[in-house]
């Protein structure tokens, strides 16, 4: 099962994903494929957009996904938002695959 986080202080907002959702083999798994393709979007947005300066954390590796912003960007802010909400529907759909932990 693939898990995610958010935390969220003053100024910053925290989002991490980690493991695997499990919902069918390697090439079949479209919740995985699902959340893989938020996440690397919201990476590669954030780099197109020269975001950078606004991004106090950010990993992207096999099985793990971490992103940390200043939410005083509304920009950053609104990409951090969008994949929030984006995990938010694949879990209600998947919620056996994708799960949010508090």
């Amino acid at each position: 099962m693939t898990t995610y986080k958010i935390k969220r202080k003053e100024h910053e907002a925290l989002l991490e994903v980690q493991g695997h959702s499990n919902y069918a083999g390697y090439g079949n798994d479209i919740v995985c494929a699902s959340i893989s393709t938020a996440l690397i979007f919201t990476a590669n947005l954030i780099e197109k957009l020269n975001l950078s300066y606004n991004i106090m954390d950010l990993v992207c590796e096999e099985g793990y996904f971490r992103l940390q912003v200043k939410t005083s960007d509304l920009t950053a802010n609104a990409i951090f938002e969008n994949l929030e909400y984006t995990l938010e529907e694949i879990s209600k759909q998947y919620p056996k695959n994708l799960k949010f932990m508090n």
